[in-house]
Parts: structure tokens; C-alpha cells; sequence
């Protein structure tokens, strides 16, 4: 669907659509597969062929995909194995715990990697006394929904 670029308004449009559809990709919170659908047309754009940006311009943007789904799995997942997850990727397990590592360090995402046993976590404990101010939260929402509809009950029998 997407053509090489030329001077052409039709093909202007047409790359136009496969940047469009690109950033999508990016903007939802699902794994997006290495290659791209209009990878092939990125690369062919002379912009991309220039010498600045020629031999990493491929490197990065494979290493923000990368990213992208790496925080997607976070989201999702608060533990996983490494091999499965590397598997739902598409990478070795040596590039994801690499790219994982850079990405903690950046502080980007929050996980913990467990060698041995081969689990990544996303989430991290919670102290008790955090545990315990959630619950109090929680407890006092619900009282204050007890006590609202305590008063329409009251309220509906005093029309009656």
C-alpha cells in the first residue's frame, strides 16, 4: 500500500497515511511487531538514506519498539518469565534483560529480575503501612457510600 517517495501528490498522501498508521501503532498500549507494516517504506525515504542519520536511524527505531512493548508488558503483566516474555517479543533473552536494564536505570519502567528463577516483576512491594492507608481508603469510601445511601433510603421513606 505505501510507495517509495516521490514528487507525486498521490504517494505524498499515501506516506502520509504510513506515518499516520505508525504513530498509532505507538499510541495504543498493545506489542508491536518487529518489522513495522510500512517499515520497508520508511527505509526507502531518502531522508532516511542521508549520512547522519543512515547507519542508526534501523537501531533506534527497533530500540524504541522494543521500549514501547516493554512497557506494554508492564502494564500487564506484574510477573513474568523471562523466556516467555522475551518469546511474546521477538528477542533473545539477552537483548531483553539488557534493554529492561537500560530502561530501569533511565527509570522508565520498574522491574526486578530474578536470575535463577528466570521472573521479571513489574510491580513492586508495598510496605505495610501502605497497604494499610489503601485499605483505610478503601474502608472509608465504602462507609461514606453506606452512609449516602443510609440517607436516600431515609429520605425516600419520609415522601412516602
Amino acid at each position: 500500500m505505501c510507495a517509495p517517495y516521490t514528487d507525486s501528490p498521490m504517494l505524498k498522501l499515501l506516506l502520509i497515511f504510513c506515518y499516520r498508521e505508525t504513530i498509532k501503532l505507538f499510541l495504543t498500549k498493545e506489542i508491536i511487531k518487529y518489522p513495522t507494516p510500512h517499515h520497508a517504506t520508511f527505509e526507502s525515504l531518502s531522508s532516511v538514506q542521508q549520512p547522519p542519520t543512515s547507519p542508526t536511524w534501523p537501531k533506534v527505531f527497533h530500540t524504541r519498539i522494543i521500549q514501547h512493548n516493554i512497557r506494554v508488558a508492564a502494564l500487564y503483566y506484574d510477573r513474568i518469565h523471562g523466556k516467555r516474555l522475551a518469546q511474546l517479543l521477538d528477542l533473545s533473552p539477552g537483548t531483553l534483560e539488557e534493554e529492561i536494564s537500560k530502561m530501569v536505570s533511565d527509570g522508565t519502567v520498574y522491574a526486578k529480575i530474578d536470575r535463577p528463577k528466570d521472573i521479571i516483576r513489574f510491580k513492586s512491594f508495598k510496605n505495610p503501612e501502605e497497604i494499610l492507608s489503601d485499605w483505610g481508603s478503601d474502608i472509608k469510601t465504602l462507609l461514606n457510600l453506606v452512609d449516602s445511601t443510609t440517607h436516600l433510603i431515609h429520605k425516600e421513606n419520609m415522601t412516602q
